[in-house]
């Protein structure tokens, strides 16, 4: 059985971590880890909702040693992420929680995503994230809860019925047959030049932006993004598709190559 990680989203409410874990552990579900998604912590909300998690987990110690309890900073092209509200933003955000739930995935985690907490655009990317590199075991909640439960800022339900947690349905676009699986790799090895397989691989490892995988492959930016248009051409040929792909939908095609 593989070990079960929560990674949900922060934004001004730090209970929506701590009321999401208390209903997955009342389940039965055994979280061994709590990943909490965040923008840079200089400013309010975000910087309080942070100490109070760090508080909770860290010094109070209130789950104990069971489960390990991680802070992750989005970052971007230019470094730390400070607000997710502008199309770059958007953009590095989607992929540096990509990178996460792949990271994840890779190492064999179930992972419970909480989408609750943040500015919706979080939400919006994460749930794009999840349907790339997500399977049939792992789960996307959104998290309601009572009005007074809200108004309180309690970190703990008291009654059972104060909060709940509620299944968004994934569409599991990464999920492949072998057979999708092999063509994925015999196109990044059979089709594309060396160079173009380079930026490929990387992209799906790391879910770099432009920026970044030219930063990562000493190349301009400018190289980087034709080597890609070259790429979408081309897997549009291979998979037979209507329209040529974008940056998701390679990553969502070859996502499966390691």
């Amino acid at each position: 059985m593989s070990e079960e990680i929560l990674v949900a989203t922060l934004g001004a409410e730090p209970q929506v971590v701590t009321l999401t874990l208390d209903i997955l552990l009342s389940q039965g579900v055994r979280i061994s880890r709590v990943v909490v998604v965040h923008t840079l912590p200089d400013r309010e909300p975000v910087r309080s909702s942070l100490a109070t998690l760090n508080r909770e987990f860290l010094e109070q110690k209130t789950y104990g040693s069971g489960i390990i309890y991680t802070p992750y900073l989005l970052t971007g092209s230019t470094g730390p992420l400070n607000d997710i509200s502008s199309p770059q933003q958007i953009d590095d955000a989607f992929h540096s929680l990509y990178t996460l739930l792949r990271h994840h995935k890779r190492a064999g985690y179930t992972v419970h995503l909480c989408i609750a907490g943040g500015r919706k655009t979080m939400a919006l990317f994460a749930m794009a994230a999840a349907q790339i590199v997500f399977d049939i075991n792992d789960r996307v909640w959104h998290l309601i809860s009572a009005p007074s439960l809200v108004d309180s800022k309690q970190l703990h339900a008291l009654l059972p019925d104060e909060a709940a947690l509620i299944p968004i349905p994934v569409a599991h676009w990464g999920r492949m047959r072998s057979d999708d699986a092999t063509r994925a790799r015999l196109f990044i090895e059979t089709v594309l030049t060396p160079a173009e397989r380079e930026v490929v691989v990387l992209l799906i490892r790391e879910g770099l932006s432009n920026s970044g995988l030219a930063a990562r492959l000493g190349k301009s930016a400018k190289t980087i993004a034709n080597q890609l248009s070259s790429v979408y051409i081309k897997l549009g040929e291979y998979f037979g598709l209507d329209n040529t792909p974008d940056r998701a939908l390679l990553l969502v095609l070859l996502g499966s190559y390691s």
